[in-house]
């Protein structure tokens, strides 16, 4: 009988050890890595020879708007569709990372500058599929940019394609 009670403690204790590493490097609200896996994913992949690779930062536009007006619940859940969307664009071998409040950023290895043009496209198309059953509408913007040669550091590159970002949100907020 003590043999089964010490059997069952070590299952739950290596369980719970293991939900506390998925944890550490997962966003508990929509599964995907969090920052601090996606920092050290750039560390890593900045001395490999991965190349292309590119990186799209994303943002939820009007999210605010949506937690003002309807409720936090009704903002997580875009942040989950949105997070959604993410994961049915890209590869397994892609990097995708909720890394703020309704911020987004995808670390594609071997990818270059038209294929990041195309998945940025595929963003914008399952929003729009998505919007045809919504009631308010969602709506992502990005920026990306893509190191060909080895000539620029992963964290300058996500600089690049996060001011890009909100260039373009910018650009879409004053279009309406």
């Amino acid at each position: 009988m003590m043999k089964k009670i010490t059997k069952l403690a070590d299952y739950k204790k290596k369980k719970e050890e293991k939900h506390i590493k998925y944890l550490s490097f997962h966003d508990e609200m929509t599964g995907l890595y969090n920052r601090r896996y996606f920092e050290n994913e750039m560390l890593r992949l900045n001395k490999s020879r991965k190349l292309p690779i590119s990186i799209i930062v994303t943002d939820i536009d009007g999210l605010k708007k949506i937690n003002d007006n309807y409720g936090h619940k009704k903002g997580d859940e875009y942040i989950i569709m949105a997070a959604e969307i993410l994961k049915k664009i890209t590869r397994k071998e892609d990097i995708v990372s909720r890394i703020g409040g309704d911020e987004f950023a995808i670390l594609l290895p071997y990818t270059d500058k038209k294929t990041v043009k195309n998945i940025c496209k595929r963003i914008d198309i399952e929003c729009n599929k998505l919007n045809k059953s919504k009631k308010i509408p969602i709506s992502i913007s990005g920026g990306s940019a893509t190191n060909e040669e080895k000539s620029e550091e992963l964290e300058d590159l996500f600089q690049r394609a996060d001011a890009l970002m909100y260039k373009n949100k910018n650009m879409l907020k004053n279009q309406k």
